[in-house]
């Protein structure tokens, strides 16, 4: 299981390939068994459904 939980703040990918910050609002876990997270944008306030495993490399 991810160490994150509701309420952490995560990179994620823009569509333009930025790496941006998202507060996690809910997780999804989709078809394939991997988990996404459903988040808002910290500057934007953009909604965000990314990669929860993603999100982890980025720190790396």
């Amino acid at each position: 299981m991810s160490k994150f939980k509701v309420g952490d703040i995560v990179p994620y990918r823009n569509t333009r390939r930025n790496i941006k910050k998202a507060e996690i609002t809910s997780f999804e876990t989709v078809d394939n068994g991997k988990v996404w997270f459903h988040g808002i944008d910290t500057d934007t306030k953009a909604k965000v459904w990314y990669p929860l495993h993603i999100s982890e490399k980025l720190i790396q």
